[in-house]
């Protein structure tokens, strides 16, 4: 990343994310949301140090994000892409580990787009990207931007990012080659100035199903 420019991005509008350190989990999530979690144990580590080798300055606050997964229901189940390939996890389990989660501001059919595209990998026993982790690797010892992976396959971030897209993210990179460092950048309020005034849902769904800013509706 070495302080990447990503003005150019337009990710999906979230609120801002919530973090959870340890014995902790959050409770407050819709299908469509998604977490970052910290790096932990010795993958964690290494996701860390190949992130740190590639991210420089002030940019290096975002490399201890090491996993990425997608929220697809209100009971709080995951879906995530591991070594073993994409499974169904759950939110409980990460109560050891620190982790944030990220609330979209996202329609119905929007959020049903992202789990649907979930739910598709899922079903599909769809590989983990070991092609797109060599390309990853290639562009943190190299510098180079050229990056290749086989369609079908994912990293959990990249998974997650593809996901995203669904609602309406657009990234200036390719969604596949995405790393959670990359995400937590991308999603970072201090990167988004607007979002920093607003921590509140903005937009209310009034009863002809048209979306208003909440602003106009408190004040009709």
């Amino acid at each position: 990343m070495n302080n990447s420019d990503f003005s150019t991005a337009a990710p999906v509008d979230t609120l801002r994310p919530k973090s959870f350190p340890p014995g902790k989990t959050a409770t407050e999530f819709d299908p469509g949301d998604f977490i970052l979690v910290k790096g932990h144990g010795t993958q964690g580590r290494l996701i860390k140090l190949g992130q740190w080798m590639r991210i420089h300055g002030s940019d290096r606050k975002y490399v201890d994000w090491a996993h990425a997964a997608l929220i697809v229901d209100r009971a709080g189940t995951l879906i995530e892409a591991m070594g073993k390939g994409v499974r169904e996890w759950s939110l409980e389990k990460y109560e050891g580990q620190h982790y944030e989660i990220f609330r979209i501001k996202a329609s119905e059919e929007d959020r049903e787009q992202v789990v649907a595209f979930a739910r598709w990998a899922l079903e599909h026993h769809a590989r983990y990207g070991i092609l797109t982790i060599v390309s990853i690797a290639l562009s943190m010892l190299t510098g180079s931007k050229l990056t290749f992976y086989i369609d079908g396959q994912y990293v959990c971030s990249g998974l997650v990012a593809t996901a995203l897209e669904r609602a309406g993210s657009i990234f200036n990179r390719s969604a596949a080659n995405i790393t959670a460092a990359d995400l937590a950048k991308y999603f970072d309020p201090a990167q988004r100035p607007h979002l920093a005034v607003n921590d509140s849902l903005s937009r209310i769904q009034p009863s002809n199903g048209d979306e208003v800013p909440e602003a106009i509706a408190l004040a009709s």
